[in-house]
């Protein structure tokens, strides 16, 4: 009990003691403080003033440093945090402009292609053109041949053209409900008929892209004095497949024919970009059947007069019922042929005339007359053989 007395009080001297350290502190201070202030006022330092200032100042610089450490390194770390934070934000917003540059680049693309489309839907709409879209291609980087998403439900035909505003592209070769396959003319199994505009030659154009690889045409068949010139325009002739007349295919590129007798063909470069082709026309031009002149049957062939009959001599009755003379030596006459010249007696012409005629069925020559091949021959001409 008396431990726990003694514990007490030494407890509130403790106490006593730290209270009076926290007021003398205090006053401390407030004196400092207060000459502090009168010094400023009178503009003059005094004795203890500098000893604290001399004792105070290291110990606050080092602490100040220590704070302005702390707080530099705050201010960096959240100026980090901020620039990170801007610069996320504006890659966004770049990501987004570049994004939208792209997309506006597209549809601008996609306007010019459709405009380009439009003009050359109008400028052949009396061949009944269809707009329709490349919905799958053969592998590689050209288009030799592709599918469109247009088929006989909408009118679509074997053969017709497709082209785009450049020019001829190539032509249905398959035809389904909703989709058509083409072939392009770059394509070694096109064939259709062209001619060159400037003179009037015409020939057989045929793509290369199975021959050498690459998307040219040759034309073929022309007149052996036909050369022409680089840069010649090509169209359809309008002969073989059913194409309209006068679709531009491609210019001469190279035309040696001159110069090498074995070159055969000239190389034509086409129009169109057959390494980018999205929308295309498909003319569904179909010739308009003309009347067919009189002179013409249903198949499309001439009617000719038949030829008048030459003129024949025209014989009488009279002359018909009339014994003809019997000649010199013909089989049946009895006597002698007289010889050129000779003339025939009376009495031999009436013996002659008095001889009765053969009958049906009677043989004309003896069997004695005749030799084997004569007898053979008769015999059957008399059984019908």
């Amino acid at each position: 009990m008396a431990i726990q007395q003694a514990q007490k009080l030494q407890k509130q001297e403790r106490s006593g003691g730290q209270k009076f350290l926290r007021v003398m502190l205090v006053v401390l201070l407030l004196a400092l403080m207060g000459l502090a202030g009168y010094s400023q006022y009178v503009q003059k330092t005094f004795l203890p003033e500098n000893v604290l200032v001399t004792v105070i100042t290291p110990v606050h610089g080092f602490f100040a440093g220590i704070a302005r450490g702390i707080s530099d390194y705050v201010a960096r770390v959240k100026l980090r945090s901020n620039i990170e934070y801007e610069y996320n934000l504006i890659k966004a917003q770049n990501d987004r402009l570049m994004y939208d540059a792209l997309f506006v680049e597209e549809l601008q693309n996609e306007v010019d292609r459709l405009t380009a489309l439009l003009g050359a839907q109008e400028a052949n709409s009396g061949m009944d053109p269809l707009v329709a879209q490349v919905i799958q291609s053969a592998p590689g980087n050209w288009f030799s041949t592709f599918m469109l998403n247009k088929g006989s439900a909408d009118g679509v035909g074997v053969n017709m053209a497709v082209i785009t505003a450049s020019g001829l592209i190539g032509h249905v070769y398959e035809v389904y409900a909703n989709t058509c396959k083409v072939i392009t003319i770059i394509d070694s199994d096109s064939n259709i008929a062209g001619l060159i505009e400037s003179s009037r030659d015409q020939g057989i154009l045929r793509g290369t892209l199975g021959i050498d690889g690459q998307p040219m045409c040759r034309m073929y068949y022309l007149p052996a004095s036909s050369v022409p010139r680089p840069g010649d325009s090509v169209i359809t002739s309008g002969i073989g497949l059913p194409f309209p007349k006068g679709l531009v295919m491609g210019t001469v590129r190279e035309s040696t024919r001159s110069l090498d007798e074995n070159k055969y063909y000239i190389v034509v470069e086409p129009v169109a970009d057959f390494k980018h082709i999205e929308e295309v026309l498909i003319l569904r031009y179909q010739p308009e059947a003309q009347e067919m002149p009189e002179s013409q049957n249903s198949d499309g062939i001439e009617i000719m007069a038949v030829p008048t009959a030459l003129p024949q001599t025209t014989i009488s009755n009279s002359q018909l019922n009339a014994t003809p003379p019997p000649l010199p030596g013909a089989p049946g006459r009895s006597g002698p042929t007289p010889a050129p010249g000779e003339t025939v007696q009376p009495d031999q012409a009436a013996s002659a005339q008095d001889t009765p005629a053969p009958s049906a069925g009677e043989d004309l020559l003896g069997d004695d007359d005749m030799s084997p091949e004569e007898r053979q021959m008769r015999e059957q001409f008399l059984n019908g053989n």
